[in-house]
C-alpha cells in the first residue's frame, strides 16, 4: 500500500513538473531545470522525446551594449531580453553564415574560417576562395552567404561547405579536407541568396525566382577553371527585373517540404539620378516547391497563404522552422521573424546601422516587432538568428 502511495505521489510530481516545463518555452531554462538534480533531470529529457518538435528557438546575436571589441550578446524571444553571457564572436566584422551552431567570417584574403563560440574547439580556415568580380573596397561583400551540410564535431571528415561568393553572387563548393574549391559555372547561373541541402541534392535560389540544383561531384581542377553546369529546378528569368526580389530563402518545413521564401524591399522616393536607400521590407512570398524524389525536378509551385505551424526564420544563416504550437505563448503564427541582411543594395556596409528587424505575418500582411533597435547597433554589422546547442545529455 505505502508503494503505492509513493509510486502516485511521484507520477503527480512528474504531472507537476511537466506542467512547469510547458510555460518554460526557453531552451536555457530547460537546461537550468534539468540541472537541479538528477529526477529532474530525468523528467526534462522525457518531456523533449514526447515533444519532437520542441528545438531550441533561433536567438539574435547581437552587439553587447557597450560594443564590446571581442564579444557578441544573446537576444531571446520568448524570454524577451538580452541574456547576460557574451560570446567570443569579433564585434565589427560581419558574419557571413551561421550553421549547425558555426559561424562563418572571411578575410581581406578571401578566406573564410569558421568558428563556434559555443564549443571549446579549434576554428576551421578553409582554402581561399576566389571571387569572379570581387568588391573593389569591401572584402566582407566577397562571400555573402556559407552553409554546412553537417556539424564539423559530429562529422569531422564528412562536411561540405558551399559558399556564395563575388559581386555576382555564384556559387562554389568544398568538402572537408579538401585543398581547393569546386566552382559552380559563373556565366548562366549568378545572383543567389541561399542554399539547402535536401534529399541528397543542393539547392540555391537567386533573387530573380530562379533554383537550381546539383549532386555533390568535386573538381580535380586546382585552378578553378572547370565548372560544374547545375540542373535547373524552376527557371525564373535571370534578367528579368519583373521576377526580381531582394532575398530568395530555402528553408525546409516541419512537414519534410522545402519552401522558397521571397522578400521584397521598400526604397525612398529620390530623383532618378540619385541612388536610393532601402527603408525596410515590404512583404514576402512564400511558396511550396512538390520535386521529384529521384531526379529533384520541380513538379509543383504553390503560393501559400498559410504557413500551417511552421514559424521560419531568415536572414545571415541557414533558414529554418519552428513549431508555433510548441511556442504557442511566445512565437506569432504563419509568421516570419527576418533579420536586416540587406547589404549588397548599399553602396557602403551598414551605414545606418541594420534596422530591418522584425516579424511578418504571411496571412494578413502585418508587421510586428522582436528584438528592440539598439543604438548600440548603429555603424555595426546586421544581427543574424543562431541556434545554441542547449542539450541535455
Amino acid at each position: 500500500m505505502a508503494s503505492d502511495n509513493a509510486n502516485s505521489l511521484f507520477t503527480t510530481m512528474e504531472l507537476a513538473l511537466k506542467f512547469v516545463l510547458d510555460k518554460l518555452e526557453d531552451r536555457i531554462d530547460h537546461v537550468r531545470f534539468g540541472a537541479v538534480c538528477k529526477s529532474w533531470h530525468s523528467i526534462v529529457k522525457l518531456y523533449h522525446q514526447d515533444n519532437p518538435f520542441m528545438t531550441n528557438v533561433p536567438m539574435l546575436m547581437i552587439p553587447t551594449k557597450r560594443k564590446s571589441r571581442t564579444t557578441r550578446s544573446l537576444y531571446s524571444i520568448p524570454a524577451g531580453r538580452v541574456y547576460p553571457f557574451q560570446l567570443f564572436v569579433p564585434y565589427n566584422k560581419r558574419c557571413c553564415g551561421c550553421s549547425h551552431g558555426w559561424i562563418a567570417t572571411v578575410d581581406e584574403n578571401n578566406v573564410i574560417r569558421l568558428l563556434n563560440p559555443f564549443k571549446k574547439v579549434a576554428d576551421i580556415t578553409l582554402p581561399q576562395i576566389a571571387p569572379i568580380v570581387p568588391h573593389k573596397y569591401f572584402y566582407e561583400l566577397n562571400i555573402h552567404k556559407v552553409t554546412l551540410s553537417a556539424d564539423p564535431i559530429r562529422r569531422p571528415k564528412d562536411y561540405v561547405v558551399v559558399a556564395i561568393h563575388s559581386l555576382r553572387c555564384c556559387l562554389a563548393f568544398i568538402k572537408a579536407g579538401q585543398k581547393f574549391w569546386t566552382y559552380i559555372d559563373t556565366i548562366d547561373y549568378f545572383q543567389f541568396t541561399d542554399v539547402a541541402f535536401y534529399k541528397g541534392r543542393v539547392y540555391a535560389s537567386n533573387r530573380y525566382k530562379s533554383i537550381v540544383s546539383f549532386k555533390l561531384r568535386y573538381s580535380k581542377d586546382p585552378s578553378g577553371t572547370e565548372k560544374m553546369v547545375p540542373d535547373i529546378v524552376l527557371e525564373g528569368g535571370w534578367h528579368n527585373y519583373k521576377r526580381f526580389s531582394h532575398q530568395s530563402y530555402l528553408v525546409k518545413s516541419l512537414e519534410g517540404d522545402l519552401w522558397m521564401v521571397r522578400r521584397f524591399l521598400a526604397f525612398e522616393d529620390v530623383p532618378d539620378n540619385v541612388l536610393p536607400h532601402s527603408i525596410g521590407t515590404k512583404n514576402f512570398k512564400v511558396y511550396k516547391l512538390e520535386l521529384d524524389p529521384e531526379s529533384g525536378r520541380l513538379l509543383q509551385k504553390l503560393r501559400l497563404r498559410s504557413l500551417g505551424d511552421n514559424v521560419l526564420f531568415v536572414g545571415d544563416n541557414d533558414s529554418v522552422s519552428v513549431s508555433a504550437s510548441c511556442f504557442s505563448n511566445c512565437l506569432q503564427k504563419d509568421s516570419i521573424y527576418f533579420a536586416d541582411d540587406n547589404i549588397i543594395t548599399e553602396s557602403r556596409p551598414y551605414p545606418h546601422g541594420p534596422f530591418d528587424l522584425g516579424i511578418y505575418n504571411v496571412k494578413d500582411g502585418s508587421f510586428g516587432s522582436h528584438c528592440p533597435y539598439s543604438p548600440s547597433f548603429r555603424r555595426m554589422p546586421p544581427p543574424f538568428w543562431v541556434i545554441p546547442p542547449f542539450v541535455l545529455d
